[in-house]
């Protein structure tokens, strides 16, 4: 029988060999996978890298659904519905990374659908989110329920395709989440969740092993949807089938882009007056890169260099909220603490990174001839 390490060997083998077959092959598809935009406002790397790295994620998530069966029948069974409900998402993301014609709205409407699809095929519908009596007794309501974790999911979905703008931030940060959840499931003893966070873990491992530091291959929309959609389905999953385990927790343990991307609409809406869909160049990772990193060691140094040093500061912020998830699973009190912790650190490192770039002013201004976008994919 396949122990729990030999399952996460298998997907994270699954997914490092399709990743070394696409960059293999890159000749042959390159004209349509290789990220050739390289002049976009948010872009960061400066010669077309293939796109397509969520290709290597799913191959090694449906290479674990089969490997897992013979371990543990339910988490297979589970699996296999979360991949079958991802499709629309992840395909949505993949055209998008392919064509670049699958517009915004598309591919938000696929994220609800992908959620909808999970609540009918795995029950992943929220019943409660541990907001108190005003709010829970209405999460009971069967269509209130599929329509609030239609709206988390899709929210968390794109909320990694929001961090995604260095090499190994978006991959990095969901091991790091999904760990995070993979220990407050086995504090309530649901081995289930704990391998699909496992399996989530070991994909995004393999494709860093040809991201991380050196971006030979990137996640493009497609895997960070599915990455997304994995990480809130994960939460999701959790809570429904572990009443005891805290709705805030979970919440404390994805919080990182879900927090990015609720400021970037506040920032680009209320600051700059301008569409909350625009990009820009002023993302907490973003001013990482160019105003600590790029200054520090020299802009001349190798990209690998440069994304290698940036990247981890960035994985001490989603670490340290998964320290007060743990905590808080055990006392609500620590996540009382630890939400307002960490805004106070995000918003001193951005405040300080942003002070340091002035004066440069249009860093807050819109870019004109940017197309609107919830986020890129690097």
């Amino acid at each position: 029988m396949m122990n729990v390490g030999d399952f996460g060997w298998a997907v994270f083998l699954g997914s490092a060999l399709a990743c070394l077959a696409l960059l293999l092959t890159k000749k042959l598809h390159g004209r349509h996978s290789m990220d050739h935009d390289l002049g976009s406002i948010q872009k960061l790397h400066v010669s077309p890298v293939p796109r397509i790295g969520g290709v290597a994620l799913m191959v090694g998530l449906v290479f674990g659904a089969f490997v897992i069966e013979a371990q543990n029948g339910e988490a297979a069974a589970t699996m296999i519905g979360l991949l079958l409900a991802s499709l629309p998402v992840f395909a949505a993301g993949l055209v998008e990374d392919l064509t670049k014609r699958v517009s915004v709205r598309t591919r938000l409407l696929a994220s609800f659908v992908a959620a909808a699809l999970a609540a009918w095929l795995v029950n992943a519908h929220l019943t409660r989110l541990d907001m108190g009596p005003a709010i829970d007794p209405i999460m009971q309501l069967g269509w209130v329920s599929v329509l609030v974790t239609c709206f988390i999911v899709g929210g968390i979905t794109h909320s990694v395709n929001i961090i995604d703008g260095l090499n190994g931030l978006a991959s990095g940060s969901v091991v790091i989440m999904l760990g995070g959840l993979g220990l407050l499931a086995w504090q309530a003893g649901d081995h289930v969740v704990m391998q699909l966070c496992l399996a989530g873990m070991a994909a995004c491992g393999g494709f860093m092993v040809f991201n991380f530091p050196a971006g030979r291959i990137f996640l493009g929309d497609g895997g960070a949807y599915l990455a997304g959609f994995w990480l809130a389905e994960c939460a999701v999953l959790l809570l429904v089938r572990n009443p005891a385990a805290s709705g805030w927790a979970a919440l404390l343990a994805c919080f990182y882009p879900v927090w990015e991307t609720v400021f970037s609409m506040y920032r680009r809406r209320v600051m700059r007056g301008t569409a909350v869909g625009r990009p820009d160049r002023v993302h907490l990772h973003q001013l990482v890169f160019r105003r600590l990193i790029c200054i520090r060691v020299g802009s001349s140094r190798a990209a690998a260099i440069k994304h290698g040093l940036a990247v981890p500061v960035m994985w001490l912020l989603v670490l340290f909220s998964q320290v007060f998830a743990q905590l808080g699973e055990l006392h609500g009190g620590w996540v009382a603490i630890g939400i307002p912790l960490f805004l106070i650190a995000y918003h001193r490192l951005y405040n300080a990174l942003l002070i340091r770039s002035l004066p440069t002013p249009a860093l807050l201004q819109a870019d004109e001839s940017a197309e609107p976008e919830l986020g890129v994919a690097q």
